[in-house]
């Protein structure tokens, strides 16, 4: 039996998304194709791809997690050796990563800006937390990966796009939004906080208060940005963020204000697997990526 593309596209296509069911919708094949095709290379190979535990879905062998990391690479210079060096072409499939507390606040405009300028372009992301964005990127599971730059390794290749500060979340009605200029760590401390509980986050938005001997009153923990705001729009305290709202989520309840003081600052950059090739649908997307986040760096300093 002969490998082919095709074999390769289906395994990873099962492998993304889980099952051979929505391999088969988002292929557009029917489902038998996608299990014969795994079946195939797996006599090929001769040793299974995936595990067939009852009850646990698709699950990568050790194997098969090499092995994918393999197609991977040879679909994407297939890809790149389709396209060539014309730049005619504006198709093709990408499968990005996103941070996820910051995907609502970019994701949305990214994917605006990529229908409008490259429609036959096939775009998949998958959100997720920084381990896990280090994770798929060191596997080769997605192409790219917008996310913080927060200890990431040196092998991953990176470009920053921003560097963002933290800024004071207050109520509306509250004598610090009244203010309408910088506040200082000190007022922040004075008030009730409520603290962003998520790993790495946690202790990078405690960082500028430790760095002026200064302990918040911490009232509440929440685990989604979504409720941090709505807390502060409810009068329950105060917070600081690194994490810019997106457009549509504005709320007249709250007010954003820089902090006085100098603090640290948190790259935001697309990141790559370690030694991948880069199709030209990657690239093309990447394009869409950076214009994107400049258009929201652009509104955030106009307002």
């Amino acid at each position: 039996m002969a490998l082919s593309l095709r074999l390769l596209r289906y395994f990873v296509t099962a492998a993304e998304t889980g099952s051979t069911t929505a391999a088969a919708k988002h292929l557009n094949v029917s489902q038998p194709s996608i299990s014969v095709a795994i079946r195939e290379l797996e006599t090929l190979f001769d040793a299974p791809l995936f595990s067939r535990d009852v009850g646990t879905g698709m699950t990568l062998t050790h194997f098969g997690e090499r092995k994918l990391a393999q197609a991977r690479q040879l679909l994407a210079s297939a890809s790149a050796f389709e396209t060539g060096d014309t730049g005619e072409l504006d198709s093709g499939h990408v499968q990005i990563g996103v941070f996820r507390t910051i995907a609502p606040v970019y994701l949305p405009r990214v994917l605006k800006i990529a229908q409008a300028r490259f429609p036959r372009l096939a775009i998949r992301f998958v959100e997720g937390d920084l381990a896990q964005l280090d994770t798929w990127l060191h596997k080769r599971q997605i192409d790219f990966a917008l996310m913080y730059d927060v200890g990431l390794p040196d092998d991953i290749e990176r470009e920053c796009l921003a560097e963002l500060k933290p800024y004071a979340l207050v109520p509306a009605d509250s004598p610090l939004a009244k203010r309408r200029r910088a506040v200082s760590l000190h007022d922040l401390v004075k008030e009730p906080f409520i603290q962003i509980d998520l790993p790495q986050s946690r202790d990078f938005l405690m960082a500028p208060f430790w760095q002026c001997g200064l302990s918040p009153n911490v009232r509440y923990r929440a685990t989604s940005i979504e409720l941090v705001r709505s807390m502060v729009a409810s009068g329950l305290g105060v917070s600081l963020l690194i994490t810019q709202s997106p457009q549509v989520a504005h709320s007249p309840l709250v007010a954003e204000r820089p902090i006085r003081e100098a603090t640290v600052v948190q790259p935001l950059v697309i990141a790559w697997p370690p030694r991948a090739p880069r199709t030209r649908a990657s690239e093309l997307l990447t394009a869409c990526v950076r214009d994107g986040v400049a258009q929201a760096m652009r509104e955030r300093a106009g307002r």
